[in-house]
């Protein structure tokens, strides 16, 4: 994956990236089925758009929309988000700057990211969310997990959400989703964005 010609450009336009990506990733691929294609999502430390037209204007790359791209020499599909990790307008994640100095999420970052992404996006989780979540489970969790998820969605959600993933119950039901997505429009100018997609 790291060999994609998008880390050589951003390296050569000086911008820090991390990428997201755990540990157990290879083995949870490996068991879901319902899962066909290994994308990178990659998160800049920047908030200019100026990658975009680089990207654009590459001729190893096709637009896909969004900030979206596939990486023609590798077929990989390559999503780029800035300085933060968000389904839509819902921003749950303001990534770490020690995540941009190692070039991958802090384990505690990426807890917080299957935790929430397949929820935001799917209302579920798949198996390779389940794999992946259920081996960090495991062992006990970084005091940092329950932290950030507490300032996320609030103490009330996330003792629900750490107790039924910490039981192997990944049943989620639409509203308590629906629930986390209210709580989340009141952080990180959710509430904006979501105004700002509507109106215009």
């Amino acid at each position: 994956m790291r060999n994609s010609e998008l880390f050589k450009i951003l390296n050569r336009e000086k911008i820090p990236y991390t990428i997201v990506e755990g540990e157990y990733d290879v083995g949870s691929y490996k068991i879901d089925n319902k899962f066909s294609n290994v994308d990178i999502d990659v998160v800049l430390q920047t908030n200019s758009k100026y990658i975009m037209t680089v990207l654009k204007e590459s001729v190893g790359f096709d637009y896909l929309g969004g900030h979206s791209f596939r990486d023609k020499k590798y077929n990989i599909r390559l999503d780029l988000y800035f300085l933060v990790l968000n389904v839509g307008y819902y921003t749950f994640l303001k990534v770490n700057h020690k995540s941009f100095i190692n070039k991958t999420l802090s384990k505690e970052e990426y807890i917080i990211y299957n935790l929430l992404d397949p929820l935001l996006k799917f209302s579920k989780y798949y198996p390779r969310h389940q794999y992946r979540l259920a081996k960090y489970f495991a062992v006990e969790l970084p005091q940092e997990v329950r932290i950030i998820l507490d300032c996320t969605i609030g103490r009330f959600l996330s003792n629900i959400l750490l107790n039924k993933v910490k039981n192997n119950d990944f049943r989620i039901s639409r509203i308590f989703i629906k629930i986390c997505k209210f709580r989340l429009l009141f952080i990180n100018g959710n509430f904006v964005n979501m105004l700002k997609s509507r109106l215009f």
